[in-house]
């Protein structure tokens, strides 16, 4: 069920950038002239539409093509990446060969173009081993061309040269693309929500591929943004009820790490005070003696008498009366790079300003 055929010039035409009237005509023109063949073969077209009305060519006579049939839902997801492809000024096709530098034939699913740049999306709905993914991906790499895989089914070695999402939904109630936290995923991960970084609409993420938007790991330059979150405790000396803060929450694109004031250099914690704003009614953040562990440390306060809150017992406020102190973006290369830890594998970033 392939997507594109030739014409008598050897153009292609793709199913899906034709109206239902095109489709139509070209299929009348060609009942009489039988002047369309198949990319993979060179065999005769016969023109049809799917019980879902997706319009597809078909072999008019297999003969000895090997070129496996696709479902709908193969078919669907070139389509969708064809148009993505397109919409951020790719030249792009479906079902496109090509040959790598040692005289390997490759047929790719989706290959999409612009300028110097060429990237092959495939589409592997079967089960394949990891061993023929591999192979495949060098065959690409060595063609010169870049190879984002959509599989349908988890469990393969996603890298950073190895680029790879997961195809959730159906035609029916749309395709969404899965994002794994770890490299690899099972087969029984496949509706745990806290096994995937980011799920997001199939189409959201094809037009970030095409933005430059979907990045392995996270580039020392790249702006963050930080987030103060409070919360209030009972102080043990006074027995007033003081709010404190409780994490700082440091976000990247898709990553997201929480640090509590313990956690940061004690030049971080400044950027973080001077950042709250004025009448906030939140203790003091300065070192304090704990006889407790006997040294002082940089710690939170009561608003009303400036006891220490200590260390053990600032949890006890994450969820009580929540709340944003502040806001504010920061370079990671300004010392909050090891704030946000070690972040590899990919994801979808945010549109930048």
């Amino acid at each position: 069920m392939p997507l594109r055929c030739l014409d008598a010039e050897g153009e292609s035409i793709q199913a899906f950038d034709l109206n239902s009237q095109e489709w139509v005509l070209l299929r009348n023109v060609n009942a009489q002239a039988r002047h369309l063949r198949m990319p993979c073969c060179t065999a005769r077209v016969v023109m049809k539409v799917s019980s879902h009305g997706l319009q597809f060519f078909a072999h008019q006579s297999r003969g000895i093509c090997t070129t496996a049939p696709e479902t709908e839902e193969h078919l669907s997801l070139k389509k969708l990446a064809v148009e993505a492809a397109r919409r951020a000024g790719w030249d792009a096709s479906t079902e496109v060969r090509g040959t790598s530098p040692t005289g390997e034939e490759w047929t790719a699913d989706v290959l999409a173009s612009k300028g110097k740049h060429r990237v092959a999306l495939e589409i592997q709905w079967s089960p394949q081993t990891t061993e023929e993914t591999l192979r495949r991906q060098e065959r690409y790499r060595h063609s010169g061309v870049r190879c984002l895989w959509l599989f349908r089914r988890p469990g393969y070695p996603i890298s950073k040269e190895l680029p790879a999402v997961c195809v959730g939904g159906d035609r029916q109630n749309g395709f969404e693309a899965k994002i794994p936290h770890a490299n690899t995923i099972s087969l029984r991960g496949m509706d745990d929500a806290t096994r995937w970084r980011q799920v997001l609409p199939l189409t959201s993420f094809l037009d970030a591929v095409f933005a430059q938007r979907f990045r392995f790991g996270i580039d020392a330059e790249t702006s963050a943004t930080v987030t103060v979150q409070s919360g209030t405790i009972w102080c043990w000396r006074c027995g007033a009820e003081t709010r404190i803060i409780t994490f700082v929450e440091v976000t990247v694109g898709p990553y997201k790490s929480q640090r509590t004031i313990h956690d940061l250099p004690d030049n971080l914690v400044e950027q973080v005070v001077q950042k709250l704003a004025p009448g906030e009614q939140v203790g003091v953040i300065k070192p304090r003696f704990s006889r407790t562990v006997e040294h002082s440390y940089l710690s939170n306060g009561c608003f009303h008498c400036d006891a220490l809150i200590g260390e053990f017992f600032e949890h006890d406020a994450w969820y009580s009366d929540p709340k944003v102190l502040a806001t504010f973006p920061v370079k990671l290369a300004d010392g909050w790079r090891e704030a946000i830890g070690s972040r590899d594998g990919w994801g979808v970033h945010p549109q930048g300003p």
